[in-house]
């Protein structure tokens, strides 16, 4: 009798290893689910994923094969080369004082006007190189009434 119970205890603690590993198996499995629904979640924006975006941007879609895309591509091409070009200029503000990009002091008179002159759509980037504030609301004011597009650093 006490040889069954041995048996019966050690069949027991086989089956109980058995569970452990079954259930360390199943937790791999989900793992692995959940990666490759992530790499699909993040692949998704380039056009390799299975959400809204897939088979679009390099996804390989055979829609985007069709002359109606294609004459759409190439009216969009056109129309970005009509844009004009955006010309930028350099300006620094130090203390109180205005330097252009090739490090000539000058004032904001002499800036807004060289600036209002272009014919190219112009973009001032201003510079604060422990300007003062006076100084660079000078600027700005002058820059804004000749509607000047200005970003500041």
């Amino acid at each position: 009798m006490a040889k069954d119970i041995e048996k019966l205890e050690k069949q027991n603690q086989k089956l109980k290893k058995k569970n452990k590993t079954g259930g360390k198996v199943i937790i791999v499995l989900l793992l692995i689910i959940a990666v490759l629904a992530a790499v699909l979640f993040f692949l998704d924006p380039f056009g390799w994923g299975i959400g809204p975006n897939a088979g679009k941007n390099g996804g390989g879609s055979s829609a985007d094969s069709t002359p109606a895309a294609a004459a759409n591509s190439s009216d969009t091409a056109e129309v970005t080369e009509a844009e004009p070009t955006v010309t930028e200029y350099r300006v620094t503000v130090s203390g109180a004082t205005y330097l252009l990009e090739d490090n000539t002091e000058s004032t904001v008179e002499e800036i807004v006007a060289q600036f209002a002159s272009l014919d190219s759509k112009t973009l001032v980037r201003i510079i604060d190189d422990s300007a003062t504030q006076n100084a660079m609301e000078t600027l700005k004011a002058a820059l804004e009434a000749e509607n000047i597009e200005y970003v500041i650093e």
